[in-house]
């Protein structure tokens, strides 16, 4: 499987088009007045499942470097204990199992792991094939130094106890800052519907004062500029707040 690319399931499709269609209506009744702004509908569209895209990887990435920090406790205390190498991703196979399931990234990537160093496949290459679909620069990090101190013999707990340190401070850091901003990121999405408010009260109450912007080409090119413009503000406060570690 590879983590760096993200698949819409057919709900997600779904929902996609239901926004898209919504979103539609909204724009050409507030600031069209006519049926002939829902032809906006294919771009909204796109726009919809492209951030739709954005946040399933985003979350798949995050769970699947949670199960994989998860692994490399067990890896680290079963080695701890004596246990080989091998014996010791089998371990992580069954721990994940009973933490996240069987449908979880870390057990079918372990379980495969597993089967493939039944076949006296190295550890080491299959971690680096793991690495490159993976998408995480943590695991990319760790699988080029598991492989360095398995050809020099370097000390495997200590390597797997770092990488499990530097990963828990990051997803610690992240989970802070996802506290801190929150407040924020409720505000800006009050903020984003607030002028389609004002827009809609306007129409509905003071439609005369309207008029001229509707049922024109130079109303419908003023429209036109205020509504990129309303959508170019809502992904500049979105980028304000994207604070990435």
């Amino acid at each position: 499987m590879d983590y760096r690319t993200y698949k819409l399931t057919g709900k997600e499709k779904l929902k996609c088009m239901g926004c898209g269609v919504l979103l539609s209506a909204v724009i050409a009744f507030l600031f069209y007045g006519s049926f002939w702004g829902m032809l906006l509908f294919p771009v909204l569209y796109v726009i919809m499942k492209k951030r739709q895209k954005q946040t399933g990887l985003e979350q798949m990435q995050n769970k699947l470097a949670k199960e994989f920090l998860d692994a490399l406790r067990t890896i680290s205390a079963a080695l701890q204990a004596g246990v080989s190498m091998e014996n010791a991703w089998r371990e992580a196979e069954k721990e994940a199992e009973a933490l996240h399931g069987k449908e979880s990234y870390m057990y079918q990537e372990l379980s495969e792991m597993n089967r493939s160093l039944e076949l006296n496949i190295p550890i080491e290459q299959l971690l680096a094939d793991f690495a490159v679909r993976c998408g995480n620069s943590d695991i990319s990090g760790f699988s080029e130094v598991f492989s360095f101190a398995k050809r020099s013999g370097g000390n495997f707990v200590t390597i797997i106890e770092g990488t499990s340190d530097h990963m828990r401070a990051r997803y610690d850091t992240e989970r802070e800052i996802e506290v801190l901003v929150a407040s924020r990121k409720m505000e800006q999405k009050v903020m984003n519907v607030i002028p389609m408010f004002i827009l809609a009260y306007l129409k509905i109450s003071s439609m005369e004062f309207l008029d001229i912007l509707y049922g024109n080409v130079p109303g419908i090119l003023f429209m036109t500029l205020c509504l990129l413009a309303y959508g170019a503000a809502i992904l500049l406060a979105e980028k304000i707040l994207m604070i990435k570690m």
